[in-house]
Parts: structure tokens; C-alpha cells; sequence
């Protein structure tokens, strides 16, 4: 059998005229999108840098390899390999540049179009809920379409835009994960609309609270923490929105083991809805590039968001990173939600 040429390196090592086979981890964590690819530019390898991908497999056969490269052969030996010339490829294939500029232009309007409702709401005009369902509709039928472009443009955030799009992504996430766990479409609607209006509280909050670098004080935090009842406030009078979905804005913090705001609850107390809404929340920030933090990879967030005990509903957790396509199907996560979250699920699938 002829050997591989293929060599795992990390991250450090890429440089121009590389061919990349795949890279390690999630596809959520792939700022390219396609698969294989080779690093044209500078440019491509900074960008690949800054992702949470911490190591890479390239093809010595198609391209540049790092000094001293040593291809590993399918038996799992090794032999020293003659570094070739780079073969000049498209970084990108036509269909799926086509799908990545389809994400951000639909990233673009309803990041948009979210910063004028949530303006509109902290001027009191009210909330547009008719455009709020369009918006939660068109992200729907998006992330269904084209879910890995899709999510990997929700990953680039700017500190400007950083609430807005934190919002969008969310309501990306929760949408994907509804539809995989097998809710009913009105559901999965409702959980859209939290998704996008989980932190509309956020406008009561001064905007340099919420880009502060590094760790807030007591009196900042408590502050912070006022959002969701101001969010619960806001949208009180919304007499066309769900209840579920003002519960959900309300109550997105809360924890399993009650240790959660702004009441504290815990356990069954905690609606089904509000903790696979908490799940795609906290995932998204933790993998998301902040001023004063890195993006975690989407398995280091598994890792981590798994030992985090009395956090988060453990069955689901695991049934939301098996949904994006991280972690294994024996990790010991049941087959289906047990019978009475299943119940409660029904029992507000049509409010």
C-alpha cells in the first residue's frame, strides 16, 4: 500500500501554498466552510489563526508542508517526504462561495433590521412583531437551507454589532436544535422569537456596561443582571407575542440547580424551552471572539459546558452538540426526552 502524505501540524505551523485536507474539530469552527482547500494568502492563513481550530491535516502531495515534514503512513509509521510545489487551486469552490455570500447578506439585513426593532423598543415605540416574525422566518428557512454557512458567518462579530448578532445567532441555533430534537413548527417558531428577542432587556443597559473589557464589579454585575425582567418589562404589553416566548427572555439564566436569576428557579421548575434556550445562549458566547476573551472551540465548549454541573439540563446539552455535529451518539444521552419533558413540550407547542 503506498503511503499517505497526509500530515497533521498545528495551527502555528500553516503558511501559504499549504493544502489543507480537513481540519480538526467541529465545521462550526471552520472560518472556510469548504473542506479542503489551499491557504492562498496571508490573509488566509491570519484567518484561519483566529479561528478555535488548533490543529490542521494537509496534504504534502498538493502542497507546501512545514519544515522537515514527515508523512504519516496508514499503518501509523512515518517516512521523510520531498516538499512539492504548491498546485494553484480556488480557495472556494463557485457553489459554495455562493452559499458563504447568501449567509452574510441574510446576516447582514436581519442584523440590520434587529437593530432597528430593538431601537424602536428602547424609543418606545413598541415592538414590530410582524417584522420580528419575518425576521425569525427568513432565518428559519436559512439556517434549514444552508446551516454551516449559515452559523459560520454568525461567528464573526464586531464589538459594535456584537448584541445584535449574538441575537440572530442564538435564534439560529435554537431554531436548528428545535427542528433536530423533533418539536412541533410552532415551537420552534416560538423559540426562534426568544432566541432573537432573549436580550432585548439589554437597551435599559448602559452601552458602556455592556462593552466593558474584563470582569465586572458587584454593583456592574447586579446591574447586568436587571436585563431579562427589563426584557420581561418591554415586552409585556406585546399582546400578540406568546407567553412561552416572554417566559423564555425572562428566565434564560436560570439554572438547574436554582442558582440561576433573576428567581431563582430550579429543576422541573425551569420550562423545557428556557433550557434549550439557555443552552444555544451560552454556547454562542463562549465560542464567540470578544474584546477581553478567545473563541473556545465548539469541543472545548463541550467539555467545559459539560462539567458545569447544575447548570444546564444534561440530556439536552449533549443532545444540542450531537445537533451541530459534536461529541459522540454514545456519550450516554438517551434516544429520546424522557415522558414528562416530553409532555411539557406538547403541552406549549401551540401557545
Amino acid at each position: 500500500m503506498e503511503p499517505s502524505t497526509l500530515l497533521r501540524i498545528a495551527i502555528g505551523e500553516a503558511r501559504v501554498g499549504m493544502f489543507v485536507h480537513a481540519l480538526d474539530g467541529s465545521w462550526l469552527d471552520n472560518p472556510f466552510w469548504t473542506r479542503s482547500f489551499t491557504l492562498a494568502s496571508k490573509g488566509d492563513v491570519a484567518r484561519l489563526q483566529r479561528s478555535p481550530v488548533r490543529s490542521l491535516l494537509i496534504d504534502l502531495a498538493k502542497g507546501l508542508g512545514p519544515s522537515g515534514a514527515v508523512a504519516v503512513t496508514d499503518e501509523g509509521g512515518s517516512r521523510r517526504v520531498a516538499v512539492p510545489t504548491p498546485i494553484a487551486r480556488p480557495r472556494l469552490a463557485s457553489a459554495e462561495t455562493r452559499e458563504l455570500r447568501r449567509a452574510a447578506a441574510i446576516l447582514h439585513e436581519t442584523t440590520r433590521e434587529l437593530r432597528s426593532l430593538f431601537e424602536g423598543v428602547s424609543s418606545g415605540r413598541g415592538l414590530d412583531l410582524a417584522v420580528t416574525r419575518d425576521v425569525v422566518s427568513d432565518l428559519e428557512a436559512a439556517v434549514r437551507e444552508r446551516p454551516r454557512a449559515l452559523l459560520t458567518v454568525t461567528r464573526l462579530k464586531t464589538k459594535d454589532e456584537y448584541s445584535y448578532r449574538h441575537s440572530v445567532a442564538v435564534c439560529a441555533l435554537v431554531t436548528h436544535f428545535g427542528r433536530h430534537l423533533g418539536l412541533d413548527a410552532s415551537l420552534v417558531r416560538n423559540l426562534g422569537l426568544a432566541g432573537l428577542l432573549h436580550d432585548i432587556g439589554k437597551v435599559a443597559i448602559p452601552s458602556a456596561l455592556l462593552g466593558k473589557p474584563g470582569k465586572l464589579s458587584d454593583d456592574e454585575m447586579a446591574l447586568m443582571q436587571t436585563h431579562p425582567q427589563a426584557g420581561y418589562d418591554l415586552l409585556r404589553d406585546e399582546a400578540d407575542l406568546p407567553e412561552v416566548v416572554r417566559e423564555m427572555c425572562l428566565h434564560h439564566h436560570e439554572r438547574i440547580d436554582g442558582r440561576g436569576y433573576p428567581a431563582g428557579l430550579s429543576g422541573e421548575a425551569i420550562s423545557m424551552p428556557v433550557r434549550i434556550l439557555s443552552i444555544c445562549d451560552v454556547f454562542d458566547a463562549v465560542t464567540s471572539i470578544r474584546p477581553y476573551k478567545d473563541a473556545w472551540s465548539s469541543e472545548t465548549a463541550l467539555a467545559r459546558m459539560s462539567q458545569w454541573h447544575g447548570q444546564f439540563d444534561p440530556v439536552l446539552l449533549l443532545r444540542f452538540f450531537q445537533g451541530i455535529g459534536v461529541g459522540s451518539t454514545g456519550m450516554g444521552v438517551g434516544a429520546r426526552i424522557d415522558h414528562t419533558a416530553q409532555a411539557q413540550l406538547v403541552g406549549i407547542s401551540h401557545v
